[in-house]
Protein backbone atom coordinates (compact mmCIF):
# COMPACT_ATOMS: atom_id res chain seq x y z
CA UNK A 1 0.00 0.00 0.00
CA UNK A 2 1.63 3.38 -0.77
CA UNK A 3 2.44 5.15 2.33
CA UNK A 4 0.63 9.04 2.28
CA UNK A 5 4.28 10.86 2.41
CA UNK A 6 4.64 9.38 -1.10
CA UNK A 7 1.80 11.64 -2.14
CA UNK A 8 2.31 15.01 -3.26
CA UNK A 9 0.94 18.16 -1.13
CA UNK A 10 -1.69 19.01 -3.85
CA UNK A 11 -3.14 14.87 -4.15
CA UNK A 12 -3.12 15.10 -0.18
CA UNK A 13 -5.38 18.22 -0.40
CA UNK A 14 -7.45 16.54 -3.08
CA UNK A 15 -8.12 13.83 -0.60
CA UNK A 16 -8.50 16.08 2.55
CA UNK A 17 -11.18 17.69 0.57
CA UNK A 18 -12.72 14.44 -0.87
CA UNK A 19 -12.89 13.84 2.77
CA UNK A 20 -14.85 16.50 3.87
CA UNK A 21 -17.28 16.19 0.73
CA UNK A 22 -18.32 12.99 1.58
CA UNK A 23 -19.00 13.36 5.33
CA UNK A 24 -20.78 16.97 5.07
CA UNK A 25 -22.40 18.33 1.88
CA UNK A 26 -24.65 15.03 0.91
CA UNK A 27 -26.68 15.77 4.10
CA UNK A 28 -26.45 19.29 4.25
CA UNK A 29 -30.46 19.40 3.44
CA UNK A 30 -31.16 16.05 4.39
CA UNK A 31 -32.41 16.89 8.05
CA UNK A 32 -35.23 19.61 8.76
CA UNK A 33 -35.02 22.30 11.34
CA UNK A 34 -36.28 20.64 14.73
CA UNK A 35 -34.20 22.04 17.46
CA UNK A 36 -34.20 25.75 19.23
CA UNK A 37 -31.26 26.91 17.56
CA UNK A 38 -31.30 26.85 14.06
CA UNK A 39 -34.51 28.13 13.65
CA UNK A 40 -33.36 31.02 15.62
CA UNK A 41 -29.89 31.74 13.53
CA UNK A 42 -32.36 30.91 10.58
CA UNK A 43 -34.76 33.75 10.80
CA UNK A 44 -31.62 36.36 10.86
CA UNK A 45 -31.02 35.19 7.74
CA UNK A 46 -34.19 35.23 6.13
CA UNK A 47 -34.21 38.58 7.48
CA UNK A 48 -31.17 39.62 5.33
CA UNK A 49 -32.26 37.72 2.25
CA UNK A 50 -36.26 39.22 2.76
CA UNK A 51 -35.28 42.81 3.74
CA UNK A 52 -31.92 43.63 2.53
CA UNK A 53 -30.84 43.95 6.11
CA UNK A 54 -27.19 43.47 5.61
CA UNK A 55 -25.75 45.64 8.15
CA UNK A 56 -28.19 44.71 11.50
CA UNK A 57 -30.48 41.86 10.78
CA UNK A 58 -33.02 40.60 12.84
CA UNK A 59 -34.89 38.38 13.75
CA UNK A 60 -38.87 38.03 13.04
CA UNK A 61 -38.00 41.82 11.65
CA UNK A 62 -38.05 43.04 15.28
CA UNK A 63 -35.99 41.23 17.70
CA UNK A 64 -32.09 41.64 18.21
CA UNK A 65 -30.51 38.36 17.32
CA UNK A 66 -28.29 36.96 20.02
CA UNK A 67 -24.90 36.59 17.84
CA UNK A 68 -22.92 38.85 15.90
CA UNK A 69 -23.90 38.76 12.04
CA UNK A 70 -20.57 36.88 10.61
CA UNK A 71 -22.28 33.82 10.46
CA UNK A 72 -25.76 34.89 9.11
CA UNK A 73 -23.32 36.96 6.18
CA UNK A 74 -22.20 34.06 5.00
CA UNK A 75 -25.93 32.24 4.91
CA UNK A 76 -27.11 34.58 3.35
CA UNK A 77 -24.85 35.25 0.41
CA UNK A 78 -24.91 31.45 0.04
CA UNK A 79 -28.98 32.15 -0.29
CA UNK A 80 -28.50 35.21 -2.96
CA UNK A 81 -25.79 33.03 -5.23
CA UNK A 82 -28.31 29.83 -5.59
CA UNK A 83 -31.16 31.89 -5.24
CA UNK A 84 -32.47 29.80 -2.65
CA UNK A 85 -33.26 29.83 1.42
CA UNK A 86 -33.52 26.37 2.70
CA UNK A 87 -31.79 23.93 5.35
CA UNK A 88 -29.08 23.33 3.10
CA UNK A 89 -28.07 27.12 1.92
CA UNK A 90 -28.62 28.10 5.68
CA UNK A 91 -26.04 25.30 7.00
CA UNK A 92 -24.02 25.75 3.48
CA UNK A 93 -21.41 28.08 5.43
CA UNK A 94 -20.73 25.89 8.18
CA UNK A 95 -19.60 23.21 5.96
CA UNK A 96 -17.16 25.14 4.06
CA UNK A 97 -15.78 26.37 7.59
CA UNK A 98 -14.95 23.07 8.67
CA UNK A 99 -13.85 22.07 5.02
CA UNK A 100 -11.06 25.24 5.56
CA UNK A 101 -10.35 24.24 8.99
CA UNK A 102 -9.15 20.54 8.09
CA UNK A 103 -7.45 22.47 5.56
CA UNK A 104 -6.00 24.89 7.20
CA UNK A 105 -4.65 22.12 9.75
CA UNK A 106 -2.83 20.51 7.69
CA UNK A 107 -1.50 22.89 5.96
CA UNK A 108 0.02 23.90 9.54
CA UNK A 109 0.63 20.39 10.78
CA UNK A 110 2.82 20.25 7.34
CA UNK A 111 5.12 22.57 8.62
CA UNK A 112 5.16 21.30 12.06
CA UNK A 113 4.88 17.43 12.00
CA UNK A 114 5.64 16.78 7.87
CA UNK A 115 3.47 15.57 5.44
CA UNK A 116 1.97 11.95 6.87
CA UNK A 117 0.97 13.30 10.66
CA UNK A 118 -0.41 16.43 9.15
CA UNK A 119 -2.93 14.86 6.74
CA UNK A 120 -4.04 11.96 9.72
CA UNK A 121 -4.60 15.69 11.82
CA UNK A 122 -6.58 16.96 9.23
CA UNK A 123 -8.51 13.68 8.78
CA UNK A 124 -9.10 12.91 12.38
CA UNK A 125 -10.37 16.65 13.18
CA UNK A 126 -13.03 16.34 9.92
CA UNK A 127 -14.36 13.02 11.65
CA UNK A 128 -14.23 14.18 15.14
CA UNK A 129 -17.98 13.66 16.22
CA UNK A 130 -18.69 17.16 17.36
CA UNK A 131 -17.07 18.74 14.47
CA UNK A 132 -19.07 16.91 12.48
CA UNK A 133 -21.95 17.70 14.08
CA UNK A 134 -21.30 21.48 13.78
CA UNK A 135 -19.92 21.15 10.02
CA UNK A 136 -23.61 20.00 9.41
CA UNK A 137 -25.85 23.03 11.89
CA UNK A 138 -26.51 26.59 10.88
CA UNK A 139 -25.40 27.88 14.10
CA UNK A 140 -22.01 30.19 14.60
CA UNK A 141 -19.83 27.73 16.32
CA UNK A 142 -17.78 26.28 13.33
CA UNK A 143 -17.72 30.13 11.74
CA UNK A 144 -15.77 30.87 15.22
CA UNK A 145 -13.85 27.77 15.71
CA UNK A 146 -12.34 28.68 12.05
CA UNK A 147 -11.40 32.05 12.62
CA UNK A 148 -10.11 31.59 16.15
CA UNK A 149 -7.97 28.30 14.16
CA UNK A 150 -6.72 30.38 11.79
CA UNK A 151 -5.84 33.81 13.96
CA UNK A 152 -3.29 31.06 16.21
CA UNK A 153 -2.33 29.82 13.09
CA UNK A 154 -1.06 32.75 11.52
CA UNK A 155 0.52 34.05 14.83
CA UNK A 156 2.57 31.04 15.08
CA UNK A 157 3.41 30.81 11.45
CA UNK A 158 4.80 34.71 12.37
CA UNK A 159 6.86 33.26 15.79
CA UNK A 160 8.41 30.22 14.12
CA UNK A 161 9.45 32.25 10.63
CA UNK A 162 7.20 30.53 8.08
CA UNK A 163 5.67 33.75 7.37
CA UNK A 164 8.22 36.61 7.44
CA UNK A 165 6.20 39.75 5.36
CA UNK A 166 4.73 42.36 7.12
CA UNK A 167 1.43 42.07 5.80
CA UNK A 168 1.19 38.96 7.47
CA UNK A 169 0.44 40.81 10.70
CA UNK A 170 -1.82 43.30 9.51
CA UNK A 171 -3.64 39.83 8.10
CA UNK A 172 -3.26 38.25 11.61
CA UNK A 173 -5.11 41.20 13.20
CA UNK A 174 -7.98 41.17 10.47
CA UNK A 175 -8.48 37.73 11.05
CA UNK A 176 -9.07 38.54 15.06
CA UNK A 177 -11.42 41.27 14.21
CA UNK A 178 -13.61 39.13 11.36
CA UNK A 179 -13.09 36.75 14.22
CA UNK A 180 -15.16 38.84 16.92
CA UNK A 181 -18.24 39.24 14.28
CA UNK A 182 -18.50 35.33 14.37
CA UNK A 183 -19.53 35.22 18.42
CA UNK A 184 -18.65 38.51 20.22
CA UNK A 185 -16.26 39.04 22.36
CA UNK A 186 -15.19 35.54 22.51
CA UNK A 187 -13.14 36.08 18.97
CA UNK A 188 -10.54 38.08 20.34
CA UNK A 189 -10.35 36.83 24.22
CA UNK A 190 -9.52 32.81 23.00
CA UNK A 191 -6.74 33.66 20.96
CA UNK A 192 -5.41 36.11 23.06
CA UNK A 193 -5.47 34.11 26.08
CA UNK A 194 -3.56 31.26 24.26
CA UNK A 195 -1.32 33.61 22.63
CA UNK A 196 -0.64 35.07 26.54
CA UNK A 197 0.39 32.32 28.09
CA UNK A 198 2.78 31.01 25.22
CA UNK A 199 4.48 33.74 25.46
CA UNK A 200 4.42 33.96 29.04
CA UNK A 201 5.83 30.51 29.48
CA UNK A 202 8.28 31.07 26.70
CA UNK A 203 9.63 34.57 28.44
CA UNK A 204 9.50 36.28 25.44
CA UNK A 205 8.13 39.87 26.69
CA UNK A 206 9.63 41.79 23.91
CA UNK A 207 7.02 39.19 21.43
CA UNK A 208 3.98 40.76 24.17
CA UNK A 209 4.98 44.24 23.68
CA UNK A 210 5.47 43.99 19.76
CA UNK A 211 1.54 42.26 18.99
CA UNK A 212 0.16 44.33 21.60
CA UNK A 213 0.98 47.79 20.39
CA UNK A 214 1.64 46.26 16.49
CA UNK A 215 -0.29 48.73 14.02
CA UNK A 216 -2.52 46.26 13.14
CA UNK A 217 -4.47 46.66 16.24
CA UNK A 218 -6.34 49.31 14.53
CA UNK A 219 -7.66 46.82 11.91
CA UNK A 220 -9.07 44.36 14.80
CA UNK A 221 -10.59 47.50 16.32
CA UNK A 222 -12.07 49.20 13.15
CA UNK A 223 -13.23 45.56 12.08
CA UNK A 224 -14.52 43.74 15.14
CA UNK A 225 -14.93 46.97 17.36
CA UNK A 226 -16.45 49.12 14.68
CA UNK A 227 -19.60 47.08 13.87
CA UNK A 228 -20.52 47.17 17.59
CA UNK A 229 -19.96 50.69 17.37
CA UNK A 230 -23.32 50.94 14.57
CA UNK A 231 -24.85 48.42 15.96
CA UNK A 232 -25.25 50.45 19.37
CA UNK A 233 -26.20 53.24 17.50
CA UNK A 234 -29.18 51.37 15.79
CA UNK A 235 -29.75 48.91 18.49
CA UNK A 236 -29.30 50.68 21.75
CA UNK A 237 -29.62 49.74 25.58
CA UNK A 238 -31.95 46.38 23.84
CA UNK A 239 -28.57 45.50 21.66
CA UNK A 240 -26.16 45.95 24.72
CA UNK A 241 -28.11 44.26 27.16
CA UNK A 242 -28.29 41.16 24.91
CA UNK A 243 -25.36 41.00 23.20
CA UNK A 244 -23.04 42.06 24.83
CA UNK A 245 -24.48 41.26 28.72
CA UNK A 246 -26.27 38.09 28.23
CA UNK A 247 -24.65 36.42 25.88
CA UNK A 248 -21.11 37.52 27.23
CA UNK A 249 -20.54 38.41 30.86
CA UNK A 250 -24.12 36.84 32.22
CA UNK A 251 -23.17 33.59 30.85
CA UNK A 252 -19.43 33.69 32.38
CA UNK A 253 -20.35 34.63 35.30
CA UNK A 254 -23.79 33.92 36.17
CA UNK A 255 -24.25 31.11 33.29
CA UNK A 256 -27.82 32.48 32.10
CA UNK A 257 -29.42 29.34 32.17
CA UNK A 258 -26.50 27.05 31.46
CA UNK A 259 -24.76 26.60 34.30
CA UNK A 260 -22.73 23.59 35.09
CA UNK A 261 -20.12 22.54 37.80
CA UNK A 262 -16.46 22.93 36.73
CA UNK A 263 -16.07 19.18 35.90
CA UNK A 264 -18.68 19.47 33.53
CA UNK A 265 -16.65 19.04 30.23
CA UNK A 266 -14.18 16.17 31.68
CA UNK A 267 -17.38 13.47 29.91
CA UNK A 268 -17.71 15.54 27.29
CA UNK A 269 -14.06 15.95 26.19
CA UNK A 270 -14.28 11.60 25.56
CA UNK A 271 -17.77 11.79 23.81
CA UNK A 272 -17.39 14.38 21.48
CA UNK A 273 -14.10 13.43 20.62
CA UNK A 274 -15.54 9.83 19.17
CA UNK A 275 -13.84 8.07 17.73
CA UNK A 276 -10.40 9.46 18.85
CA UNK A 277 -11.20 10.17 22.26
CA UNK A 278 -11.05 5.97 22.73
CA UNK A 279 -7.38 7.15 22.91
CA UNK A 280 -7.59 10.52 24.91
CA UNK A 281 -5.77 8.96 27.78
CA UNK A 282 -2.93 8.09 25.91
CA UNK A 283 -2.32 10.99 24.26
CA UNK A 284 -2.85 13.37 26.96
CA UNK A 285 -0.45 11.75 29.43
CA UNK A 286 2.40 11.61 26.62
CA UNK A 287 1.28 15.11 25.53
CA UNK A 288 1.78 16.47 29.54
CA UNK A 289 4.74 13.86 30.80
CA UNK A 290 8.20 14.93 31.62
CA UNK A 291 9.86 17.10 28.74
CA UNK A 292 6.58 18.23 27.49
CA UNK A 293 7.77 22.02 27.34
CA UNK A 294 10.91 20.75 25.35
CA UNK A 295 9.24 21.48 22.01
CA UNK A 296 7.90 24.68 20.63
CA UNK A 297 5.66 23.04 18.23
CA UNK A 298 4.14 20.35 20.59
CA UNK A 299 4.27 23.19 23.25
CA UNK A 300 1.91 25.75 21.64
CA UNK A 301 -0.26 23.14 20.59
CA UNK A 302 -0.87 21.73 24.67
CA UNK A 303 -1.18 25.09 25.46
CA UNK A 304 -3.96 26.11 23.06
CA UNK A 305 -5.86 23.21 24.05
CA UNK A 306 -5.27 23.63 27.80
CA UNK A 307 -6.00 27.25 28.27
CA UNK A 308 -8.95 26.73 26.56
CA UNK A 309 -10.35 23.97 28.09
CA UNK A 310 -9.49 25.39 31.44
CA UNK A 311 -10.92 28.78 30.05
CA UNK A 312 -14.42 27.48 29.47
CA UNK A 313 -14.32 25.02 32.58
CA UNK A 314 -14.55 27.95 34.86
CA UNK A 315 -16.96 29.60 32.83
CA UNK A 316 -20.52 29.55 34.86
CA UNK A 317 -22.03 28.99 31.62
CA UNK A 318 -21.73 25.93 30.10
CA UNK A 319 -22.18 24.09 26.70
CA UNK A 320 -20.63 20.90 24.88
CA UNK A 321 -20.39 22.69 21.99
CA UNK A 322 -18.27 25.17 23.79
CA UNK A 323 -15.32 22.93 23.40
CA UNK A 324 -15.29 22.79 19.58
CA UNK A 325 -12.23 25.20 18.69
CA UNK A 326 -9.45 23.06 21.38
CA UNK A 327 -10.16 20.48 19.14
CA UNK A 328 -7.85 21.50 16.38
CA UNK A 329 -5.35 21.23 18.44
CA UNK A 330 -5.97 17.98 19.63
CA UNK A 331 -6.32 16.63 16.59
CA UNK A 332 -2.69 17.15 15.40
CA UNK A 333 -1.26 16.13 18.78
CA UNK A 334 -3.19 12.84 18.60
CA UNK A 335 -2.15 12.53 15.28
CA UNK A 336 1.63 12.71 16.04
CA UNK A 337 0.84 10.41 18.53
CA UNK A 338 -0.50 7.98 16.50
CA UNK A 339 3.04 8.39 14.64
CA UNK A 340 5.25 7.86 17.47
CA UNK A 341 3.50 4.90 19.10
CA UNK A 342 6.29 2.13 17.78
CA UNK A 343 5.62 -0.59 20.32
CA UNK A 344 2.96 -0.94 22.79
CA UNK A 345 4.73 -1.85 26.47
CA UNK A 346 2.48 -2.77 29.44
CA UNK A 347 -0.67 -2.09 30.09
CA UNK A 348 -0.85 -0.93 27.02
CA UNK A 349 -1.22 -3.85 25.39
CA UNK A 350 -4.43 -4.89 27.15
CA UNK A 351 -6.13 -1.41 27.23
CA UNK A 352 -5.45 -1.60 23.48
CA UNK A 353 -6.81 -5.15 23.06
CA UNK A 354 -10.00 -4.04 25.16
CA UNK A 355 -10.41 -2.19 22.44
CA UNK A 356 -9.79 -4.18 20.05
CA UNK A 357 -12.68 -6.91 21.79
CA UNK A 358 -15.39 -4.33 21.71
CA UNK A 359 -14.57 -3.28 17.92
CA UNK A 360 -14.51 -7.13 17.15
CA UNK A 361 -17.39 -7.24 18.68
CA UNK A 362 -19.20 -4.83 17.19
CA UNK A 363 -17.86 -6.33 13.69
CA UNK A 364 -19.52 -9.76 14.23
CA UNK A 365 -22.58 -7.71 14.88
CA UNK A 366 -22.91 -5.86 12.30
CA UNK A 367 -21.86 -9.12 10.45
CA UNK A 368 -25.13 -11.25 11.96
CA UNK A 369 -27.45 -7.67 10.76
CA UNK A 370 -26.10 -8.22 7.47
CA UNK A 371 -26.90 -12.37 7.20
CA UNK A 372 -30.03 -11.52 8.55
CA UNK A 373 -31.33 -8.95 6.52
CA UNK A 374 -30.43 -11.19 3.36
CA UNK A 375 -32.30 -14.25 4.75
CA UNK A 376 -35.41 -12.34 5.81
CA UNK A 377 -34.87 -9.19 3.14
CA UNK A 378 -35.73 -7.06 6.34
CA UNK A 379 -32.75 -4.77 7.04
CA UNK A 380 -34.32 -3.74 9.87
CA UNK A 381 -34.67 -7.20 11.41
CA UNK A 382 -32.06 -7.13 14.27
CA UNK A 383 -34.25 -4.40 15.84
CA UNK A 384 -37.39 -6.15 16.29
CA UNK A 385 -35.59 -8.59 18.49
CA UNK A 386 -34.47 -5.76 21.25
CA UNK A 387 -37.86 -3.79 20.78
CA UNK A 388 -39.46 -5.78 23.83
CA UNK A 389 -36.41 -4.42 26.25
CA UNK A 390 -37.26 -1.41 25.38
CA UNK A 391 -39.99 1.51 27.14
CA UNK A 392 -42.96 2.33 25.19
CA UNK A 393 -41.50 6.11 23.96
CA UNK A 394 -38.20 4.12 23.14
CA UNK A 395 -40.01 1.58 21.35
CA UNK A 396 -41.79 3.69 19.41
CA UNK A 397 -38.79 5.72 18.02
CA UNK A 398 -37.41 2.66 17.36
CA UNK A 399 -39.98 1.30 15.35
CA UNK A 400 -39.48 4.41 13.32
CA UNK A 401 -36.42 3.79 12.05
CA UNK A 402 -36.48 0.02 11.68
CA UNK A 403 -39.27 1.06 9.37
CA UNK A 404 -36.74 3.98 7.78
CA UNK A 405 -34.03 1.73 7.30
CA UNK A 406 -36.39 -0.72 5.31
CA UNK A 407 -36.61 2.01 2.46
CA UNK A 408 -32.88 1.78 1.88
CA UNK A 409 -32.79 -1.85 0.76
CA UNK A 410 -29.77 -2.96 -0.57
CA UNK A 411 -27.64 0.02 0.52
CA UNK A 412 -27.77 -0.60 4.32
CA UNK A 413 -27.14 -3.61 4.00
CA UNK A 414 -23.87 -2.94 1.84
CA UNK A 415 -22.93 -0.44 4.25
CA UNK A 416 -23.26 -2.99 7.34
CA UNK A 417 -21.32 -5.79 5.65
CA UNK A 418 -18.42 -2.81 4.92
CA UNK A 419 -18.34 -1.28 8.08
CA UNK A 420 -18.09 -5.14 9.65
CA UNK A 421 -15.76 -5.33 7.58
CA UNK A 422 -13.64 -2.49 8.88
CA UNK A 423 -14.41 -3.21 11.96
CA UNK A 424 -12.83 -6.27 12.37
CA UNK A 425 -9.59 -5.02 10.39
CA UNK A 426 -9.86 -2.19 13.04
CA UNK A 427 -9.91 -4.96 15.62
CA UNK A 428 -6.83 -6.94 14.05
CA UNK A 429 -4.54 -3.67 13.79
CA UNK A 430 -5.35 -2.95 17.51
CA UNK A 431 -4.35 -6.25 18.50
CA UNK A 432 -1.25 -6.70 16.76
CA UNK A 433 -0.68 -3.50 17.64
CA UNK A 434 -0.75 -1.41 14.39
CA UNK A 435 -2.13 2.11 15.53
CA UNK A 436 -1.44 3.49 12.54
CA UNK A 437 -3.17 1.29 10.05
CA UNK A 438 -5.81 1.13 12.56
CA UNK A 439 -6.29 5.13 12.82
CA UNK A 440 -6.81 5.17 8.55
CA UNK A 441 -9.50 2.45 8.72
CA UNK A 442 -11.16 4.55 11.57
CA UNK A 443 -11.64 7.50 9.43
CA UNK A 444 -13.23 4.99 6.68
CA UNK A 445 -15.31 3.73 9.49
CA UNK A 446 -16.32 7.37 10.18
CA UNK A 447 -17.68 7.67 6.81
CA UNK A 448 -19.90 4.82 6.66
CA UNK A 449 -21.08 6.15 10.42
CA UNK A 450 -21.83 9.23 8.77
CA UNK A 451 -23.89 7.48 5.83
CA UNK A 452 -25.99 5.80 8.46
CA UNK A 453 -26.68 8.83 11.35
CA UNK A 454 -26.84 11.36 8.59
CA UNK A 455 -28.53 9.73 5.70
CA UNK A 456 -30.78 7.11 7.91
CA UNK A 457 -31.45 7.71 11.60
CA UNK A 458 -31.54 11.71 12.02
CA UNK A 459 -33.90 12.62 9.36
CA UNK A 460 -36.59 9.59 10.40
CA UNK A 461 -35.88 11.63 14.26
CA UNK A 462 -35.84 14.84 13.17
CA UNK A 463 -39.22 14.64 11.53
CA UNK A 464 -40.69 13.85 14.93
CA UNK A 465 -39.76 16.84 15.95
CA UNK A 466 -40.07 18.81 12.73
CA UNK A 467 -42.51 21.66 12.00
CA UNK A 468 -41.52 21.51 7.93
CA UNK A 469 -43.84 19.13 6.88
CA UNK A 470 -47.47 20.81 9.09
CA UNK A 471 -46.15 24.19 7.57
CA UNK A 472 -45.95 22.55 3.89
CA UNK A 473 -49.87 22.28 4.35
CA UNK A 474 -49.97 25.28 5.64
CA UNK A 475 -48.57 26.71 3.05
CA UNK A 476 -50.79 25.45 0.83
CA UNK A 477 -53.97 25.71 3.15
CA UNK A 478 -53.43 29.77 4.13
CA UNK A 479 -52.49 31.90 0.45
CA UNK A 480 -50.71 34.87 0.42
CA UNK A 481 -53.50 37.11 0.71
CA UNK A 482 -54.72 35.49 3.70
CA UNK A 483 -54.50 36.46 7.23
CA UNK A 484 -52.10 33.91 9.51
CA UNK A 485 -51.95 34.07 13.55
CA UNK A 486 -49.72 32.91 16.09
CA UNK A 487 -51.81 32.52 19.34
CA UNK A 488 -50.08 31.43 22.80
CA UNK A 489 -46.35 31.50 21.08
CA UNK A 490 -45.01 30.69 24.75
CA UNK A 491 -46.49 27.04 24.81
CA UNK A 492 -44.68 26.16 21.97
CA UNK A 493 -41.28 26.82 19.78
CA UNK A 494 -42.53 29.51 16.87
CA UNK A 495 -39.21 30.10 15.06
CA UNK A 496 -39.30 27.39 12.98
CA UNK A 497 -42.67 27.83 12.02
CA UNK A 498 -42.18 31.56 11.03
CA UNK A 499 -38.81 29.72 9.38
CA UNK A 500 -41.26 28.18 7.12
CA UNK A 501 -44.05 30.42 6.46
CA UNK A 502 -41.30 31.94 4.89
CA UNK A 503 -41.72 35.73 6.96
CA UNK A 504 -42.95 36.94 10.03
CA UNK A 505 -46.54 35.91 11.41
CA UNK A 506 -48.46 38.27 13.16
CA UNK A 507 -49.02 37.22 17.10
CA UNK A 508 -52.63 37.03 18.75
CA UNK A 509 -52.24 38.40 22.29
CA UNK A 510 -56.51 38.48 23.19
CA UNK A 511 -57.43 35.89 25.82
CA UNK A 512 -59.06 32.37 24.94
CA UNK A 513 -62.66 34.34 24.62
CA UNK A 514 -61.20 35.93 21.64
CA UNK A 515 -60.03 33.38 19.82
CA UNK A 516 -62.97 31.12 19.97
CA UNK A 517 -64.83 34.09 18.30
CA UNK A 518 -62.46 33.40 15.29
CA UNK A 519 -63.03 30.03 14.56
CA UNK A 520 -65.25 29.84 12.07
CA UNK A 521 -65.49 30.06 8.02
CA UNK A 522 -63.69 32.59 6.70
CA UNK A 523 -60.02 33.70 5.77
CA UNK A 524 -58.17 34.24 9.00
CA UNK A 525 -56.45 31.81 10.45
CA UNK A 526 -54.49 30.60 13.61
CA UNK A 527 -51.65 28.44 14.11
CA UNK A 528 -51.78 27.56 17.98
CA UNK A 529 -50.24 24.54 20.56
CA UNK A 530 -52.73 21.14 20.82
CA UNK A 531 -52.26 21.52 24.18
CA UNK A 532 -53.80 24.95 23.78
CA UNK A 533 -56.49 24.15 21.43
CA UNK A 534 -58.01 21.37 23.98
CA UNK A 535 -58.03 24.02 26.53
CA UNK A 536 -59.94 26.17 24.80
CA UNK A 537 -62.11 23.73 22.96
CA UNK A 538 -62.81 22.66 26.85
CA UNK A 539 -64.33 25.84 27.39
CA UNK A 540 -66.04 26.31 23.82
CA UNK A 541 -67.06 22.67 22.91
CA UNK A 542 -68.97 23.31 20.37
CA UNK A 543 -65.66 24.98 18.24
CA UNK A 544 -65.47 23.44 14.93
CA UNK A 545 -62.05 20.87 14.95
CA UNK A 546 -58.84 22.31 13.92
CA UNK A 547 -58.18 22.00 9.84
CA UNK A 548 -55.46 19.68 10.59
CA UNK A 549 -52.47 18.94 13.08
CA UNK A 550 -49.09 18.41 13.06
CA UNK A 551 -47.10 15.18 13.47
CA UNK A 552 -43.93 17.06 14.69
CA UNK A 553 -44.04 17.87 18.51
CA UNK A 554 -41.48 20.62 18.38
CA UNK A 555 -37.92 21.09 20.03
CA UNK A 556 -38.83 19.19 22.87
CA UNK A 557 -41.20 16.71 21.93
CA UNK A 558 -44.29 18.11 23.69
CA UNK A 559 -46.13 20.81 21.66
CA UNK A 560 -48.06 19.00 18.28
CA UNK A 561 -49.45 22.11 16.64
CA UNK A 562 -52.87 22.65 15.10
CA UNK A 563 -54.20 25.23 12.63
CA UNK A 564 -57.50 27.04 13.43
CA UNK A 565 -59.80 28.59 10.66
CA UNK A 566 -61.62 31.74 11.40
CA UNK A 567 -64.13 34.24 10.74
CA UNK A 568 -62.72 37.77 9.51
CA UNK A 569 -63.35 41.28 11.44
CA UNK A 570 -66.11 41.73 8.76
CA UNK A 571 -68.17 39.21 8.88
CA UNK A 572 -68.35 39.61 12.82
Amino acid sequence: MMRLRSLTPMVQIILLVALCGVLYFPYLGSTPFFDKGEPREALAVQDIVQRGEWLFPLKKATDIPSKPPLFHWSAALAAEVTGRLSESTIRFPSAVYATLGALLLYLFGRRLFGAEIALLGGAILATTMVYQNQALSARVDMTLCFYVTASLVLFYSLYRGFLTRQIWYYVFFAVIGVSMLAKGPLGLLLPALVIATFLALKRRWDLVVKFAFHPGVLLTVLLGAGWYVIALMRGGEGFVDRQLLQENLERFFGGSGHSHPVYYYIPYLFSQGLPWSFFLPFVLWDSFKKGAFSNDDSLFLKVWFFVMFVFFSISSGKRPVYLLPLYPPLALLTAAWFYHQVTALGCRIYFYRSIAVVAGVAGLVLFIITLGALWNHDPGWFFAAIERLLKPKDRANLVVIRNALATFGWSFTIVSLLSGLLWLSFAGCLWTGKLQSGAKRLVLISILLAFVTRAMVVPVMAEAKSYRAFMAEVNQQVKPGDQLYLYGGDSFNSDPVIFYRGGPIDTLEQPAQVISNKSGSGDQYVIMSQKTWGKISDIYPNLPPPLFKSEGKGPEGDAPLVLMKGRNSASG
